[in-house]
């Protein structure tokens, strides 16, 4: 049944304004400490070719999908922080889907290392457009991930810590380890069991393979149904900047890659519950520092 009424309305709206606000705590919090950070800010344009699912249905429309993005990083002496801001229409013309397919995501957060330990953390809020368009959404909407390691020892590359996050679906906590090196062919970082990356020397060329995931809040079109989406996939993406910006010119960065074993599960009008294999798909993306 669809919530009306004046005072649903008062603390529908209410509660968006309070959850809006959840990712630019940290920021607050953190921006003392961040007095002498350098500055940076960006835009990402990513494109997927469509995907090649469900192979055994014939008459089924592609699956296309897309990525806008835009943040701001500042990078100090021990700590990371950012504010980072996606959308990806995501669209799926089989069925009846519990949602539009419009996915927002604004996320805070940031890197803090003191000693032998390492925090990192994200906190935010991720739906689909509906939701915040009618400001009627569900706890869902609030996302976030968090990993903390310890460094074996003061000279040691490797750290061993935990995760928690939406990278294989449902928020799990896993086991992480994590080494990092620099040395004449270039800058080393392995976190299992979700990354692997390597810069050359003056980060003109980079490639990285990770585990990529999260959750949105859904909501249909008639606003009666409250789920949620999981999108979860392998990526591998090289990466070469081929210009260096100065003053006011960006620093532009071009970038090829896949998508592989993408899943998406969400909820169907008709049929329930869907988690579905989209497959393997190309990808291109550009990306512009200033």
């Amino acid at each position: 049944m669809v919530k009306t009424g004046r005072w649903y309305r008062i603390r529908s709206a209410a509660r968006f304004r309070l959850l809006l606000l959840a990712p630019l705590l940290l920021t607050a919090i953190a921006l003392p400490s961040m007095a002498h950070a350098s500055n940076t800010y960006y835009l990402l344009y990513r494109q997927w070719q469509p995907y090649d699912w469900p192979e055994n249905v014939p008459s089924a429309n592609e699956v296309t999908r897309s990525q806008r993005g835009l943040g701001w990083q500042a990078q100090g002496s021990g700590s990371v922080l950012g504010i980072d801001y996606d959308y990806q229409p995501l669209r799926i013309r089989t069925g009846e889907p519990a949602h539009n397919g419009h996915l927002h995501r604004l996320t805070s957060g940031g890197e803090w290392r003191h000693q032998l330990y390492r925090l990192e953390a994200r906190a935010g809020i991720a739906g689909t457009s509906n939701m915040f368009k009618y400001q009627d959404f569900h706890s869902d909407v609030l996302n976030g991930r968090v990993a903390v390691f310890r460094a074996v020892n003061s000279s040691s590359a490797l750290s061993l810590g935990i995760g928690g996050d939406h990278r294989f679906g449902s928020f799990r906590w896993l086991p992480r380890a994590r080494w990092e090196q620099s040395n004449a062919h270039g800058h080393w970082l392995v976190d299992l069991p979700v990354l692997m990356q390597w810069q050359s020397p003056g980060q003109v060329w980079a490639f990285r393979v990770e585990r990529n995931g999260d959750r949105w809040a859904t909501l249909d079109k008639d606003r009666e149904v409250e789920s949620a989406l999981y999108l979860r996939e392998w990526r591998t993406q090289l990466t070469y900047r081929l210009h260096q910006g100065g003053q006011s010119w960006p620093t532009i960065v071009l970038g090829i890659g896949a998508s592989l074993a993408t899943r998406v599960q969400y909820k169907d009008l008709n049929t329930g519950t869907e988690d579905l294999s989209l497959g393997d798909a190309l990808l291109a993306s550009l990306r512009l520092d200033w």
